[in-house]
């Protein structure tokens, strides 16, 4: 018996083997009921069979190993497969786990039936093999462009409907200070709060967006990042007005890079170093500059940060040990993404971040920036 026809065939023995493999599967979505195991397993395993029943020349095979066979217009039965199991919160290794289950199902009941043995049964496996990896392709980039759409509406939420009325608020307090209905002080729990929040969704749209791209997207353009970084600094001094802030600069700083992203690296290391730093230390910035890079460095006295977090405060949602009072390094409050949207930042522009700390010397993280992008797109 051909591959095809044994499909057809035996597909309720298939499907049922299917059924009892997707409810082990381990997932965070709902409970599912045959119905729903099943989805459209039987729809995928018709389309396989059918494919394996017609010819197939040379160049169509090289094609779909390519994955540039022909399809039918509309969602295939592994991207509505997709679909669903997405919904039911099923992860995409998951899904695929589903597909490498199935074929080894249909290749056990086949081969306990006698098939596998002929140069036929050979071809047919190879076709069979094929088809099941053009399913796993299809219902994996339906996947991630349907998990992509998701990440897009989540960015726009933040970004707009949420910061928004943040934006408002703000606007409305310094209203209700300049028509003397509030005062300063009163108000500056509310401003302050609302500048968290928005500095909060800031954060998470970045580090969305960024593993959604696999990048921190910049735009570059050409300009003295020292003057930049100056402004930057004076801006850290009024939010810290009771701190010791110094810069210290020599130099050409002529280039071409994001200076809204890297105004945005130099805020949150400075942030850093004031929130873990000595309190009656100053906090320094230095920069220089060589022919093709420029280097700049954050440095705060204090407790030096245990060697076992050095390797791992830049990584998304990492949180130090412990302080010099025996609690949390990362304030309580925030998510654990500055340090990390530092690193991307840095990546995308083609630099480095390093950072050395010791109870004695106190931490530094040193910055190194490239003038220009690499002609070669590193």
């Amino acid at each position: 018996m051909r591959l095809s026809e044994f499909l057809t065939t035996n597909a309720d023995q298939i499907l049922r083997e299917w059924d009892a493999f997707a409810a082990t599967v381990s997932h965070e979505g709902k409970e599912l009921d045959k119905k729903a195991l099943r989805d459209h397993a039987a729809e995928i395993l018709r389309a396989i069979a059918g494919d394996l029943a017609q010819p197939q020349s040379a160049e169509e095979q090289e094609a779909k190993s390519k994955g540039l066979g022909t399809r039918e217009p509309g969602p295939s039965a592994a991207e509505t497969h997709a679909d669903f199991r997405m919904l039911a919160g099923f992860a995409i290794d998951a899904m695929i786990t589903e597909y490498r289950a199935l074929r080894a199902s249909v290749l056990k009941l086949w081969i306990e039936g006698g098939g596998g043995t002929s140069l036929s049964d050979m071809r047919d496996l190879t076709r069979f093999n094929e088809a099941i990896d053009q399913s796993i392709a299809e219902s994996v980039g339906r996947y991630t462009r349907q998990t992509k759409k998701a990440t897009d509406l989540f960015i726009g939420i933040l970004g707009h409907d949420i910061r928004n009325p943040l934006g408002t608020i703000i606007m409305s307090a310094e209203v209700l200070i300049r028509s003397g209905q509030l005062s300063a002080k009163a108000a500056a729990p509310i401003v302050n709060s609302a500048v968290r929040i928005n500095s909060i969704i800031e954060q998470v749209v970045d580090f969305t967006r960024a593993q959604a791209e696999g990048v921190m997207p910049i735009v570059r353009t050409p300009g003295n990042l020292a003057d930049q970084l100056f402004k930057v600094v004076q801006e850290t001094q009024v939010r810290y007005p009771a701190r010791t802030l110094q810069l210290r600069s020599a130099g050409n700083f002529e280039g071409s890079w994001d200076e809204g992203r890297v105004g945005q690296l130099l805020s949150n290391l400075l942030g850093n170093a004031f929130l873990y730093g000595s309190r009656d230390s100053t906090v320094t910035v230095e920069m220089s500059a060589t022919q093709k890079d420029v280097i700049f460095s954050v440095h705060n006295d204090g407790p030096a940060i245990p060697p076992a977090d050095l390797e791992r405060i830049f990584e998304p949602m990492a949180r130090g040990t412990m302080n010099e009072s025996g609690g949390e390094r990362r304030e309580p409050t925030g998510l654990g993404l500055g340090l990390y949207i530092c690193r991307e930042i840095v990546l995308s522009h083609g630099g480095s971040l390093q950072v050395e700390s010791s109870a004695g010397k106190g931490t530094t993280f040193l910055v190194t920036l490239p003038r220009f992008p690499d002609p070669a797109g590193s």
